[in-house]
């Protein structure tokens, strides 16, 4: 892969983390239903950089030791914003283990 195109992957994938982290700020400072909009699409936004970091260790411009820690970090970020929706949902949305 040209080093043209690795440079844009790149530029590409930090774009998106700074998206994503600019959504979780707007997140904790937003309240009401407008809070989960904004976090699902924080999710949304994680889901992108997942998609691009597996590409770029695909196409081998990640090595995939590093693929594994970001995966990782990547897996745990995930888990929180879907502990913050679930926290954050109405109570008629929640699922009972009934």
């Amino acid at each position: 892969m040209p080093k043209r195109d690795r440079y844009a992957l790149g530029l590409k994938i930090e774009q998106q983390a700074l998206d994503f982290f600019e959504l979780i700020m707007m997140g904790r400072a937003k309240t009401g239903p407008g809070k989960i909009l904004i976090l699902k699409k924080a999710d949304l936004k994680l889901q992108m950089i997942q998609l691009f970091v597996r590409l770029a260790k695909d196409i081998k411009v990640l090595p995939v030791k590093r693929y594994i820690e970001l995966e990782e970090k990547l897996l745990e970020l995930g888990k929180m914003i879907g502990g913050w929706l679930k926290f954050l949902a109405p109570p008629d949305d929640k699922r009972t283990s009934d």
